[in-house]
């Protein structure tokens, strides 16, 4: 008789192995292999070492040369009530679904979702859990991890050693996955790897799931997804937000207001307060104008309101020139992100692709905006440290009678 293996079993988190590794090289466990001659004997135990052999080589090199985290997919949504079963006096039913995807731990265990999951999040938690968050809604983890299942059970022919033949034995070891619901944020270990690689829980977060209360119906809004840590040794820094618009054009005098009040940046980890030194933002004028007609010149700046704190996740940095934006003019926003490190001494990645970082909420409004992006927004990077961020504004032009120009006027024109 063969047992079907699961590839997805709701439940609880698993209890974490009692010879945690502690961090750094001591993690890394001691590799011996067999040696095979002529006349050796092999009993199952020596057979289940080689195994282990070549497991945790391959563990080793997925986590120091890989890392660890979603390698994609894994997407987590919150689907709506159903209407299906309407003598269903209980409480709504939260479903989750998670789609295909696949992952790598921070022990190095390859995970596989292949096929689109879907659960109810009641089932999860505890009775206890749930009552807690019926009384007072709190944020819930939704949780993947590593699981190995034993299947296609057997009748051994041949005892071990001393022993009774047991009536019993598994064949196989069928390496799936545990969907876990836990109240307690996963550990994300320490924020700064060591060569060896550290490890922090051993489930790797899928997605938040925000103010969640049983008793009330589901909020597709309240997934966050956030917190997932993407594959890589390292989670670098990125710009997340800028306070102005990337190719907008600006009213001369929003324009002047923008830089003299500070154009603020926001990165997704604290970088060191100490690297946002003279130098590494730079603000440089492009005078309106066409070949020898047109001037260049460096507006002076500063950063202003910074912390005393080691780290900050945000900066302003403000015009400190007496020169007087015209119209016409274009103001280049270069910010080398070489020289922005953070916690761990790693640089922020900071190439602007495709101009797509997005502007603050409270960012002032172009009296123009520039093209539709082709892209979605995203943060800066290409995944390596460093880079050099780039962004520009233009000032609104005048036309011949002395007023502004208007660009959305022109472009509605040259569609029709």
């Amino acid at each position: 008789m063969a047992q079907v293996a699961i590839t997805h079993e709701p439940g609880r988190k698993p209890t974490p192995h009692e010879d945690k590794p502690e961090w750094g090289c001591a993690a890394v466990p001691a590799l011996t292999r067999l040696r095979y001659y002529h006349g050796r004997p092999l009993s199952a135990l020596d057979l289940r070492r080689e195994q282990a052999f070549h497991l945790e080589k391959d563990r080793l090199r997925n986590r120091l040369l890989h890392g660890w985290g979603i390698v994609c997919g894994l997407e987590v949504e919150l689907l709506p009530p159903s209407d299906e079963d309407e003598c269903d006096e209980g409480p709504p039913k939260h479903v989750i679904r998670v789609h295909p995807g696949a992952a790598i731990d921070c022990r190095g265990n390859e995970i596989v979702v292949r096929r689109r999951r879907d659960m109810a999040l009641e089932s999860l938690l505890s009775r206890h859990e749930l009552e807690r968050l019926t009384k007072e809604p709190r944020t819930v983890y939704l949780t993947l991890c590593f699981h190995e299942e034993l299947i296609d059970p057997l009748r051994p022919l041949l005892a071990a050693e001393c022993e009774a033949v047991p009536a019993c034995e598994y064949g196989r070891v069928c390496e799936t996955y545990r969907i876990c619901a836990t109240l307690d944020r996963p550990d994300p270990g320490p924020a700064c790897e060591p060569c060896c690689g550290a490890c922090g829980d051993v489930c790797l977060e899928l997605a938040a799931i925000t103010a969640f209360d049983p008793s009330k119906d589901p909020d597709p809004g309240s997934v966050d997804l956030s917190g997932r840590r993407p594959l890589g040794r390292h989670d670098l820094a990125e710009i997340t937000g800028i306070s102005w618009v990337h190719g907008g054009v600006y009213s001369r005098e929003d324009a002047t207001a923008l830089f003299a009040d500070g154009i603020e940046v926001r990165f997704s980890r604290p970088v060191k307060t100490a690297s946002l030194r003279p130098g590494v933002v730079d603000l440089t004028v492009v005078e309106a104008g066409g070949g020898r007609a047109s001037g260049i010149y460096d507006m002076q700046g500063e950063f202003t309101g910074l912390p005393s704190d080691e780290l900050t996740d945000r900066f302003v940095f403000h015009s400190t020139t007496d020169e007087t934006l015209q119209y016409g003019d274009r103001v280049l926003i270069s910010i080398r992100c070489d020289f922005i490190v953070d916690e761990c001494c790693r640089a922020v990645d900071g190439n602007h692709i495709g101009g797509l970082v997005p502007r603050l909420p409270e960012s002032k409004e172009p009296a123009d905006q520039p093209d539709e992006a082709l892209c979605p927004p995203r943060p800066s990077g290409d995944g390596v440290e460093g880079g050099l961020f780039e962004s520009w504004v233009f000032v609104q032009a005048r036309q011949p009678n002395g007023q502004p120009r208007n660009y959305s006027d022109e472009r509605a024109k040259g569609e029709q």
